[in-house]
C-alpha cells in the first residue's frame, strides 16, 4: 500500500510541474529570467559587500551587520563608514575592515585636551582614553590638536571602549572603503 502511495504522490507532481505553454515561448521567458538574475547578482557583487562585527563589546552598539556600498564614497560628517586598517597594531592587522562614525571632515579642528575631552572645531563630541596604555603610550602622549589635512578623515565609534582615532590619528582616502548601512 505505501508503494502505490508513493506512486500517486510522484505523479501528481509531476502533473504540478507540467508547463502549461509551449516550449516555443517559455525558453525566451526563461533565458530572460535568468539572465535578469545574472545581471542583477553582477550588480550587487560589484556595488556591495556585507560587513560583520565580530567583537563582544561594540564599538557601534546594537549592530552586527551592515551592507557596505562600495560606491558611495560621499563624506558625510556623522556618517557610518567602512575602512581600511592602518598602522592600528596591536588591535588590528593591515587591511582589516573597520566600521565607525566619520566625526571630522578636511578642515576640522581635532583636539584631545589634558581633561581627556575629544573637541571637534571646539565642539566636545568624547571623553576618555582607556586604551592608551594598551598601545604602549602615555595619555599625554595622545593629546594635542590639529586640522585635518586634505583626504584626511577622524573616525570615532560610540562604546567607551572603541578603539578609534584617538588612538592612530586619522584615516585617508585611500583607506575608505564605502558608506556603510546598519542592518541589524
Amino acid at each position: 500500500m505505501t508503494h502505490w502511495f508513493q506512486v500517486i504522490q510522484v505523479i501528481q507532481v509531476i502533473e504540478f510541474i507540467k508547463i502549461k505553454e509551449s516550449w516555443v515561448t517559455y525558453i525566451p521567458k526563461l533565458i530572460a529570467t535568468l539572465s535578469s538574475i545574472i545581471v542583477l547578482g553582477l550588480y550587487i557583487e560589484e556595488n556591495y559587500r556585507i560587513g560583520v562585527d565580530e567583537q563582544i563589546d561594540k564599538c557601534l552598539p546594537g549592530y552586527s551587520v551592515y551592507l557596505i556600498d562600495l560606491k558611495d564614497k560621499s563624506v558625510v560628517k556623522n556618517g557610518i563608514f567602512a575602512f581600511r586598517a592602518k598602522n592600528m597594531a596591536p588591535f588590528y592587522d593591515d587591511g582589516t575592515k573597520m566600521v565607525k562614525i566619520m566625526a571630522a571632515l578636511p578642515g576640522d579642528k581635532v583636539e584631545i585636551n589634558k581633561n581627556e575631552q575629544i573637541l571637534i572645531n571646539g565642539v566636545f563630541v568624547k571623553s576618555g582614553l582607556m586604551h592608551a596604555s594598551s598601545i604602549g603610550a602615555k595619555k599625554e602622549d595622545l593629546q594635542g590638536q590639529g586640522i585635518l589635512g586634505e583626504g584626511q578623515y577622524w573616525f570615532l565609534g560610540q562604546s567607551e571602549t572603541s578603539f578609534d582615532s584617538r588612538y592612530w590619528g586619522a584615516v585617508s582616502d585611500d583607506q575608505i572603503i564605502g558608506r556603510a548601512h546598519p542592518l541589524f
